[in-house]
């Protein structure tokens, strides 16, 4: 029966999918034709049109890539140094007061002042990279930080009175403890990286990359280009976080 219940409930939800598809299809295809000019508002089949000449071209793969490989490395970036730092602060109260109003001014800073800055000090390719390091480590940090003081003090006394091993006490408590945090902050991340980086990107102009390409559409008023390249965007990044949370779901069961 609850093999049975699922399917159904598979079923219901793949078409309640469709059919909000359809539904905003239809609201976008009705505006389109009240407007009546594409340059405000190309409608859905102008729009996969054009979406379906980019694919073909060796610009769109290679800027999927290149803003794909920034993406990555800001991500991995912030990931390793904000654990490692509250792993730190952990156990060094005046690293961790030396690092509170760095983390409180990166999660305060808008993103746009951060990219300004980023221009003035690094090059145009690693200023998405950087935009998403400091949007992204913040919430790495804060989170491993927490799930480290929510470890079970009484647990670690009964590792100590039984003399257990540092590397059991690592891998037995304190990781199991942390893992959910870190998790937590991946999957809030991985938006915030697509969108960090594709900003930066507009205003670096970088030479392969998804947010130049929405620049140029901008420039020549290429309205149906321009909607195209935002429809490659969300699917992208879309994918890209559907597929690692999958994965984070799969590495958690084993």
């Amino acid at each position: 029966m609850d093999m049975r219940r699922e399917s159904e409930y598979k079923k219901r939800r793949v078409i309640y999918t469709v059919l909000t598809v359809v539904f905003w299809l239809m609201v976008w295809q009705v505006a389109s034709m009240i407007i009546r000019q594409s340059l405000y508002m190309p409608s859905p089949w102008e729009t996969f049109v054009a979406l379906s000449g980019l694919v073909i071209t060796d610009i769109f793969w290679l800027s999927v890539a290149f803003t794909f490989l920034r993406v990555v490395l800001g991500v991995v970036i912030s990931f390793a140094l904000g654990i490692l730092l509250a792993f730190l602060a952990m156990h060094s109260l005046f690293l961790m007061q030396l690092l509170r109003p760095v983390v409180a001014a990166a999660n305060a800073t808008p993103v746009m002042s951060i990219i300004m800055l980023a221009l003035v000090w690094f090059t145009s390719s690693f200023v998405p990279i950087f935009s998403c390091v400091l949007l992204c480590f913040p919430i790495f940090y804060t989170n491993t930080l927490a799930g480290l003081q929510s470890v079970d003090k009484q647990l670690l006394e009964m590792a100590a009175v039984f003399r257990v091993s540092r590397r059991r006490v690592i891998t037995g408590i304190i990781v199991p403890s942390v893992i959910p945090h870190i998790y937590s902050a991946l999957a809030v991340c991985l938006g915030f990286a697509w969108k960090s980086v594709v900003a930066a990107e507009v205003l670096s102009s970088p030479k392969y990359a998804l947010g130049y390409q929405l620049y140029r559409t901008k420039l020549y008023l290429d309205t149906p280009s321009l909607f195209a390249w935002t429809l490659a965007i969300i699917v992208i990044s879309l994918i890209f976080e559907k597929g690692l949370k999958r994965l984070l779901q799969q590495g958690g069961r084993l």
